[in-house]
C-alpha cells in the first residue's frame, strides 16, 4: 500500500484531483448570478494549463522524451492558452 503512496503518478494524480476541486470552487464562487468575471476565467484557464502540462509530462511521459518533443508540447500548450485568452477577451470579429 505504501508503494502506491510513494509512486510519483499517484502524487500527480492527487495533485490533479485537488487542483480540479480548486478550479471548481473558484468558478462556483466567482460565478454568482452568472456574470462574466474575467479574473475567474483567467484563473480557471491557468489551472487548466497547469493540469494539461502535468498530464503531458507525467502520464504521457514526455518529461523523459527528446528535447524537441518537450519544446513542441510546451509550445502547443502556450499557443492554445493564448488563443483561448484571445478569444475570451477580444473574440473574433464578424462572429
Amino acid at each position: 500500500m505504501t508503494s502506491y503512496l510513494r509512486n510519483r503518478l499517484t502524487l500527480v494524480w492527487a495533485l490533479l484531483t485537488a487542483v480540479t476541486v480548486a478550479s471548481w470552487l473558484t468558478a462556483r464562487d466567482g460565478g454568482a448570478a452568472h456574470l462574466v468575471n474575467a479574473t475567474v476565467t483567467v484563473v480557471v484557464l491557468v489551472i487548466a494549463a497547469v493540469k494539461t502540462q502535468l498530464v503531458i509530462w507525467h502520464f504521457m511521459e514526455v518529461r523523459h522524451s527528446p528535447i524537441w518533443l518537450r519544446v513542441t508540447t510546451s509550445s502547443w500548450l502556450v499557443v492554445v492558452f493564448a488563443l483561448l485568452l484571445g478569444i475570451y477577451f477580444w473574440g473574433f470579429p464578424g462572429i
